[in-house]
């Protein structure tokens, strides 16, 4: 960094400028547009005598502090040096908004984030740095002029628009000799966003879909149903909406006797065997504790019931082998079906009433929700 120092006190600023697209017309305008005009030139001629002048030292110091709790800030030192990166940093500093509207300032700036990028700092270092030299600044000016609230604001005001013009020229600096590797770098972001999007709608222990996406999947759903939805829901036409609630028999019991952890593999076996019966379409997702929710598109209330036999089934005849033992599950199913209207917590609420009915009934049977208006007892399939 230190060389890049030397080269850029006789760098061609103007040759600098073009390579990456800078002429003066340019430099107007990205100048015009953050709002910078010569009243801050005078502002942080100011900063630069009555603020920085002093303390150039003591805020790289105390920059440099913060920096280092960086994992990323090994690389400063292992690439250019940390001594070379702070006497850069007083330069900038004693240089802070001179003459910013010219092809020098412009291209010395472009060209010091160009060689940083090419020693392979990461831009998220070099942004951080414009960032605390603000706020030192700002912390430094409202110490040094609280009695003048006068003067505080229009530096403040300077200081942002400044450190807005290096954020601005740091990340064009940046683009032009590494665009191969921001691009891989951007990619690995799209990545690494999707995989924690994924993790955070993801049920941990069953890999199926958790409360949080399991309620907003509904939501989307219902309102599509309700889109499509004929007035007359006998008519054949229409996305018909079923939900299934199901929950496990006596779960209780299965932990008390062999463990939670025991009683973990219980309910990955039953997640799966959910899985295995629905169609590839269907939206299976834990509601919470031992209690799953199976969102059912372009079905009405005969086929809901069928693949709901299906589930209970599977799970019956299907006991979870676990070294020695063989443990027998069963689970209690209530199956609801969208009216016209209906929100997600009415229809989860008459499916859940029909499940608990189940139970009621002798546990490991389905049964189907009344509507809101029919007092009869529910049926069992």
């Amino acid at each position: 960094m230190e060389n890049i120092l030397k080269n850029n006190q006789h760098h061609d600023s103007d040759a600098t400028c073009a390579a990456f697209g800078f002429d003066n017309a340019r430099i107007k305008e990205a100048v015009s547009m953050l709002g910078l005009g010569a009243e801050h030139g005078k502002l942080a001629e100011r900063i630069r005598s009555e603020i920085i002048n002093e303390k150039a030292d003591v805020f790289v110091e105390s920059g440099c502090a913060a920096l280092a709790r960086e994992r990323s800030f090994a690389l400063i030192e292992r690439n250019i040096g940390i001594e070379s990166f702070r006497k850069a940093w007083i330069h900038r500093l004693q240089c802070y908004g001179q003459e910013f509207n010219t092809c020098g300032y412009f291209g010395e700036r472009l060209a010091i984030a160009a060689a940083s990028a090419r020693a392979k700092i990461p831009l998220s270092i070099l942004l951080l740095q414009h960032c605390l030299t603000q706020q030192m600044l700002i912390t430094e000016v409202s110490v040094k002029f609280a009695e003048n609230t006068s003067t505080v604001q229009p530096l403040i005001e300077c200081i942002l628009k400044l450190t807005s013009l290096h954020l601005y020229l740091t990340a064009e600096g940046y683009h032009l000799p590494e665009i191969g590797e921001l691009r891989k770098a951007l990619e690995n972001l799209r990545k690494e966003t999707s995989r924690l999007h994924q993790e955070a709608s993801i049920d941990q222990l069953t890999g199926m879909i958790n409360y949080a996406s399991l309620m907003e999947s509904l939501e989307h759903q219902i309102t599509i149903a309700h889109k499509e939805m004929p007035k007359n829901q006998k008519d054949p036409g229409g996305n018909l909406l079923c939900v299934i609630m199901t929950d496990l028999d006596f779960f209780k019991d299965i932990n008390d006797t062999y463990g939670h952890v025991v009683g973990d593999f219980v309910l990955r076996h039953v997640a799966s065997r959910l899985q295995a019966a629905v169609r590839d379409f269907d939206i299976v997702g834990r509601f919470g504790g031992e209690e799953f929710v199976i969102i059912m598109t372009h079905a009405n209330l005969e086929l809901a019931k069928v693949i709901a036999e299906r589930i209970r089934k599977g799970v019956m005849d299907t006991p979870l082998h676990l070294k020695e033992l063989t443990i027998r599950v069963t689970i209690s199913l209530g199956v609801a079906m969208l009216r016209q209207g209906e929100r997600k917590e009415a229809l989860l609420e008459r499916a859940d009433t029909a499940m608990y009915e189940a139970k009621k009934a002798g546990r490991n049977r389905v049964m189907i929700a009344k509507d809101a208006d029919d007092s009869r007892t529910l049926p069992e399939l």
